[in-house]
């Protein structure tokens, strides 16, 4: 797994690979899965919210059944070498239940994931997790976090006392509710919008670049 401050990259021998790239108006998603290759980029205003989990999933029954398995298998094996006078059944045994043998494990194996789920408003977003690059991962997506959040602020966040309210109003609503804006950074910019205190000195925010300044 390769990863930086704006690509993180998977791969999955011989399956393929999931790599993730920031890029300028939206996240990269490049899948690849055998003959199967997605591509696709999600706007920065779809991404928000974002939140990491981790699914783990142990296939017991199947596991138990791949080791009945394993155990024909030797048996017939056994009776193969030790007992001539049956090798050509047992031969045929122990090919069919090899057969069967790496067909359950094939499919256990496919069932058998630890997952790192990167979760964002266009879905989620499947990754191998393991301890060795579980820093990285949420590295990553606090990284996607913050950037999303930084550009819908500098898209969206701007406010024009001059100009219709209820525009600007619904757009400051909807970097709300995604999370984009803290609730004292949507009242700052509510009251620079609505004209109350307008001109004052004592504007909440204007430290933070958030109230209009003074002229």
């Amino acid at each position: 797994m390769h990863s930086n401050d704006l690509t993180i990259r998977q791969q999955y021998p011989p399956m393929g690979h999931t790599q993730l790239t920031l890029r300028a108006a939206g996240l990269e998603v490049d899948e690849k899965r055998f003959f199967n290759r997605t591509e696709i980029e999600i706007p920065y205003e779809e991404l928000l919210p974002i939140s990491v989990g981790r699914l783990h999933t142990f296939p017991f029954r199947l596991t138990l059944a791949a080791v009945f398995v394993a155990f024909g298998c030797f048996k017939a094996g056994y009776t193969a070498v030790m007992q001539p006078d049956q090798r050509e059944s047992a031969l045929w045994l122990l090919l069919i239940l090899g057969g069967l043998l790496l067909a359950v494990i094939a499919f256990a194996l496919r069932l058998w994931r630890h997952d790192f789920i990167l979760s964002t408003g266009r879905g989620n977003i499947f990754l191998f997790d393991s301890r060795r690059n579980r820093a990285a991962l949420h590295t990553f997506a606090d990284t996607l976090r913050n950037h999303t959040t930084q550009y819908l602020r500098q898209q969206y966040a701007d406010v024009n006392p001059l100009l219709p309210a209820e525009p600007q109003l619904a757009r400051l609503e909807w970097l709300h509710g995604m999370g984009a804006l803290s609730d004292a950074q949507f009242q700052q910019l509510k009251t620079r919008l609505l004209g109350r205190f307008y001109g004052s000195d004592d504007v909440p925010g204007n430290g933070q670049g958030l109230a209009p300044s003074v002229n």
